[in-house]
Formats: structure tokens, sequence, C-alpha cells
């Protein structure tokens, strides 16, 4: 299956891109998909990526086609989806 991850912020500066075509398994997680930018994009390891187990940082989320947050990264994503990696403001 294949994903587009884009990515704002520091994950954009520390990436060096907009977006990224991840290609993954059928049975892969969401975990998988950022254990792939992991590898791709070192520099986002310890800054937005954990390193070891591929969770994400706290201070960033991954969004799922502009509509839901990813809050299980062992569940599985569906192809074609458009995954945001990005910061997670503060404000009120």
């Amino acid at each position: 299956m294949k994903l587009v991850v884009e990515m704002l912020g520091l994950a954009r500066r520390l990436a060096q891109t907009k977006e990224s075509l991840v290609e993954i398994g059928d049975q892969a997680t969401f975990r998988d998909v950022v254990a792939q930018l992991a590898e791709r994009y070192p520099a986002l390891v310890g800054p937005v990526i954990v390193p070891q187990t591929f969770d994400i940082e706290s201070s960033h989320i991954l969004n799922v086609d502009g509509r839901a947050v990813v809050t299980d990264l062992d569940a599985h994503p569906q192809d074609g989806q458009r995954l945001i990696l990005m910061f997670v403001e503060a404000g009120g």
C-alpha cells in the first residue's frame, strides 16, 4: 500500500522535505510508517521520533487525512491515506 506523509514545522525542517511517499505491506501499522520515516530521515530520530520504539514524541502528532489523530501506532492505515506529521500546538 502507498501513503503520503506530509511534514510540517520541525519535522519538515529536519527532513528537508515537504512530503514523502511511503510504501508498506498490507499488514503494516502506523508504527511501520514511522520506522520507515526514521530510516529515511535520521534527523527526525530524537526530536520527533523516539529511537528504538518508533513512537512519536509527545510534542508531535500523526494526523490522518486532516480528520483524525492517530492514537494507536499499532493500528493499520488504509491504502492511499495522507498522513500529516506535525507539532502539537498549545494555545487557548
